[in-house]
């Protein structure tokens, strides 16, 4: 779920967490009805708009789109990598900012926040990974600010929206969530969740008080606590669902188990 973006927003909006306004589709949807699907996204959300593959990262097959000739250019695009794509309003005047979590569902702790610094309109992959030294590259060696220069409500409101992304999705170990602030009226949405982000976000951690090693100690930890917790569910069932009979509530009438 936190992969696909499509599957993503809807379980977040369900949770009352705000994300964008968007509009999704297949690609042989798209082939099938273009023109209803362009009226729905111009009547829905407006433009600009993004465009994004639905469940691929690092910026991979994103574009901008101010008007509908752009808007096929991009979707043309993007289906060469995926068969679902998701088409999201453009806030232009925006600020991206991202949040680590670490811990798991029940029990988790917010990190300090980053500003990553784009060359662009959108944080390009470049941006993401091409922008530090030889013996420093990911994400942990593009620009940013950290912390974020935010008022104090702001980032204490983004740090909580975090974790409840977090925790709605069930997450477990460490993750980085990206948000999109609005600096015209300073709305937050959130924007994707990166369930195994680069460098596993040790930076922002470091930043936070928690080392390199303890960040290594605790996802241990939360390993081990994990595989402790699964150990007392049941997982399997001693009962053989072809050896039942009775038509459509039964199973499948006149069904033998199978000898061993």
């Amino acid at each position: 779920n936190g992969m696909d973006k499509i599957t993503m927003k809807m379980i977040l909006r369900e949770s009352g967490i705000p994300v964008i306004d968007y509009v999704w589709f297949t690609d042989k949807e798209w082939f099938a009805k273009r023109d209803e699907l362009i009226e729905k996204i111009e009547t829905k959300i407006g433009y600009p708009v993004i465009v994004k593959p639905a469940n691929l990262g690092s910026s991979v097959g994103i574009g901008r789109a101010a008007n509908r000739e752009q808007l096929i250019e991009k979707v043309d695009v993007a289906q060469k990598y995926t068969s679902r794509i998701i088409v999201e309003h453009m806030v232009d005047n925006l600020k991206e900012i991202n949040c680590s979590v670490l811990g798991d569902c029940d029990e988790y702790q917010s990190s300090v926040l980053e500003e990553p610094i784009k060359s662009a309109e959108i944080l390009s992959y470049e941006d993401k990974y091409m922008g530090g030294t030889k013996g420093a590259k990911g994400m942990q060696a593009s620009q940013k600010r950290i912390p974020a220069d935010l008022p104090g409500e702001m980032t204490k409101r983004i740090q909580y929206l975090a974790g409840e992304t977090f925790r709605v999705l069930s997450c477990h170990g460490v993750s980085r969530v990206d948000f999109i602030v609005d600096d015209d009226n300073n709305e937050i949405y959130v924007n994707e969740i990166n369930t195994i982000p680069g460098s596993l976000s040790f930076y922002l951690w470091e930043a936070t008080g928690i080392s390199f090693d303890k960040l290594m100690d605790k996802l241990v930890q939360l390993a081990l606590k994990r595989k402790r917790e699964e150990g007392q569910k049941t997982v399997s069932y001693d009962q053989n669902i072809f050896s039942l009979s009775g038509g459509a509530k039964g199973g499948i009438k006149g069904a033998k188990a199978p000898r061993n």
